[in-house]
């Protein structure tokens, strides 16, 4: 009754939204300024719509927590354990964040586990007697599933439905964006790609790579292997020579597959909003349509029923959201609450942008 009676109200008013629109309004030349300038959520998730949804997370709002850093949300979490365990967006988090629980309470958090490949974190926060998770069935939902996002409030953040059901992802090749060729036993780069990581960071032709991320370079082939263990939008720390100096470089490493019009590109992706800085590499996901803002991921995605079926962890692309299916991301949680992902000594290979940066 609950999933007839929310998707008829949801498609009643989506039907009266478009009606207000005007069919006769000319068409401008200047379609893109135009576009760019509309407001930022997207009218699917206005309050008139997303308040059918309000039943679906009544449940789970008390699981969800919002984190701030210097006055402003940066990520929502999701409440694993009772006694203050946390899981939320690795790659948002600064070094200091606080939690605000739906209650109303803020109190403070504590970085206890990291697990890189699905972008992760377990925060310790200052509470107890917290209300779980309750995980559904990931694996029962289909393309066109409704998926509601929680907030700490009776409000729904957004809605959407599910794009593709939980499928794993291939790994993605990160890229630097040089040439190289052996110079004694150095690797030197004889090529810069216009654009690319290499040039973003300030690599010059004639300039030897020594290090990355402290490993010491000898060849072209173990700057190419160390590289492609790594993941795009990973910040890597290079030291270069260059006319007898030694230079430390930050890199943002690229996508090898997006070496081209990468201004038109990010473009194109980003008219529906900001997107997640680390959008790639995670090894399974639930793809859906839902407009999230990056600091909207780390958060319960609940179906109708008001069963957590995973959490969001990436805004891809102007019409692409993934989110972590709770099939995916149960049998780890007990490995990280157990200390078996504990936080580096150096965050760096954590510390992520825009791939197409």
């Amino acid at each position: 009754m609950l999933r007839r009676r929310t998707s008829l109200y949801a498609v009643a008013v989506c039907c009266l939204l478009t009606s207000g629109l005007s069919a006769t309004e000319p068409a401008s030349s200047n379609w893109l300024a135009r576009i760019r300038l509309l407001p930022g959520e997207n009218e699917r998730s206005h309050r008139t719509i997303t308040s059918a949804f309000r039943d679906a997370v009544n449940n789970v709002k008390a699981c969800t927590v919002s984190l701030h850093a210097e006055g402003s949300q940066i990520a929502l979490g999701t409440i694993i354990d009772a006694d203050g365990y946390v899981i939320t967006k690795a790659s948002e988090l600064p070094e200091k964040v606080t939690c605000q629980l739906s209650d109303g309470r803020q109190v403070s958090t504590k970085l206890v586990g990291l697990h890189p490949d699905y972008d992760l974190a377990l925060l310790k926060v200052d509470a107890t007697q917290l209300r779980a998770v309750q995980w559904g069935d990931s694996s029962k939902l289909n393309a066109g599933s409704w998926l509601v996002t929680t907030s700490t409030t009776e409000e729904p953040t957004a809605i959407g439905i599910v794009s593709s059901p939980a499928r794993p992802l291939p790994k993605p090749q990160a890229i630097l964006g040089v040439g190289l060729e052996q110079f004694g036993d150095l690797p030197r780069v004889n090529r810069v790609i216009d654009g690319s990581a290499a040039a973003n960071a300030g690599l010059q032709i004639g300039d030897i790579i020594a290090s990355v991320n402290g490993r010491a370079m000898d060849r072209p082939q173990t700057v190419s292997a160390t590289i492609g263990s790594l993941l795009p939008g990973e910040r890597v720390s290079l030291v270069i020579k260059r006319r007898g100096q030694s230079l430390s470089l930050p890199a943002i490493l690229g996508d090898a597959t997006r070496i081209g019009n990468l201004e038109q590109v990010e473009l194109m992706e980003s008219l529906g909003g900001p997107l997640s800085q680390r959008r790639t590499g995670f090894p399974y996901v639930l793809e859906h349509d839902t407009v999230l803002r990056p600091k909207d991921c780390g958060g319960p995605l609940v179906d109708l029923d008001g069963n957590a079926v995973g959490i969001n962890i990436a805004r891809v692309s102007r019409v692409s959201s993934y989110a972590l299916p709770a099939s995916a991301i149960k049998p780890i949680l007990a490995d990280m609450m157990a200390g078996k992902f504990p936080v580096p000594t150096s965050r760096l290979a954590l510390e992520t942008v825009s791939t197409s940066e």
